[in-house]
């Protein structure tokens, strides 16, 4: 018989603040606090999360009727969920985060640029129109628009309240921009938390060992990585991601 040894527990304690260089709780205030109304006016340093609560920019007479009683229900919950998920990539790591907020930033940009045509991308297939790869090219952003056009015509823009709903998607784009600012110059040598790894898989105790880290996210995984395997010099360290089907090849 084999048998695994004895598990021994215990918590690597490190410091959220040092990683992001003493701005996590400003940070962590610009993602702000669940609301159960939107603010008629974007609260200063605050993100509104107005692209994912569009029933409340809806005119008030419109507001009971389909589709936009559907629309409400899907937005109940979606904001304090997309605030979350914030949270869960800005503690997973430093790199997680600022890829989240580039996403946020192109796909708001978008959102903006289709509002400006008059457009407003609500429901499933605009969703997903959005998130599509960024096409830089003028004539596939107008193929971008054409297809929001389509996939959005069962709400018309003159159903909302266009100025107030562009208004806070701009304020998000501006918050999303100083988000970036502030993380953009953190490096991995400035990581709090990666550091604290590094210097935990070179104790004594772990050296020489298999280690097995797991991560949520896949960003993370891709940033240790890339810092625990510089240039991809050493072949005994290798990444697996969830969608990997062939994960035999690696363990070994």
């Amino acid at each position: 018989h084999q048998f695994f040894p004895k598990r021994e527990l215990e918590t690597i304690e490190y410091s959220i603040e040092d990683t992001y260089r003493g701005l996590y709780q400003q940070i962590r205030g610009y993602l702000g606090r669940p609301r159960k109304e939107q603010p008629v006016k974007p609260v200063k340093d605050e993100l509104t999360f107005a692209r994912y609560g569009l029933w409340h920019y809806v005119l008030p007479e419109k507001r009971h009727k389909e589709p936009y009683a559907n629309l409400k229900r899907a937005g109940v919950n979606l904001r304090g969920l997309m605030r979350v998920l914030l949270f869960k990539r800005f503690e997973s790591s430093v790199y997680a985060f600022k890829q989240s907020v580039l996403k946020m930033l192109d796909v708001h940009r978008r959102f903006l640029a289709a509002l400006d045509e008059g457009i407003v991308p609500a429901g499933d297939e605009a969703q997903a129109i959005l998130y599509e790869p960024n096409q830089q090219e003028e004539q596939d952003i107008q193929d971008i628009m054409e297809a929001l056009r389509q996939a959005a015509g069962k709400y018309p823009a003159s159903d909302f309240d266009i100025v107030r709903l562009r208004e806070h998607i701009k304020h998000d784009i501006d918050l999303y921009e100083k988000i970036l600012e502030l993380v953009e110059p953190i490096t991995p040598a400035q990581d709090a938390k990666l550091q604290t790894l590094i210097k935990l898989l070179e104790s004594e105790r772990l050296k020489d060992k298999k280690r097995l880290i797991f991560t949520q996210y896949a960003d993370t995984a891709k940033y240790l990585f890339e810092n625990l395997n510089p240039n991809e010099a050493r072949d005994d360290i290798e990444v697996i991601y969830s969608s990997d089907k062939n994960k035999a090849c690696v363990v070994g």
